[in-house]
């Protein structure tokens, strides 16, 4: 079995084509056997990028590393900065933008694993 990993993919599924900007980077950093019940992603927005509202039945975190953003969860608007870390309920409405100058890159741990089935429960909203 493998534990560790040093090179990672970009995902270019619907999902992200669907909900975030054509400028947002997100590679998959673990999203693979032996993980069954979590992924883990990077994402890079680049000034003025974002995901767009949506929701999906997992919850997950965003870890801010570098930037500036505006995340809405739920109606309730907050600044993220880096150091910060933003929490997403199951089901909850959400949106992030860069609104800095610089990119914006975060860290993401969700559930469930890239597949299909997971894929599906995303909704767009």
């Amino acid at each position: 079995m493998r534990y560790f990993y040093d090179t990672f993919e970009e995902d270019t599924s619907q999902y992200i084509s669907d909900t975030h900007d054509g400028s947002v980077k997100v590679e998959v950093i673990t999203d693979m056997p032996p993980a069954k019940e979590f992924r883990i992603v990077r994402a890079r927005f680049q000034p003025g990028a974002g995901a767009q509202p949506h929701s999906h039945e997992w919850e997950h975190a965003m870890y801010i590393m570098k930037g500036t953003a505006r995340t809405v969860i739920q109606g309730e608007e907050a600044m993220v900065t880096e150091g910060m870390l933003a929490f997403v309920p199951r089901n909850a409405i959400h949106s992030i933008e860069n609104i800095g100058e610089d990119e914006l890159v975060v860290f993401g741990v969700s559930g469930p694993p890239r597949t299909e089935a997971g894929r599906a429960q995303l909704k767009k909203t």
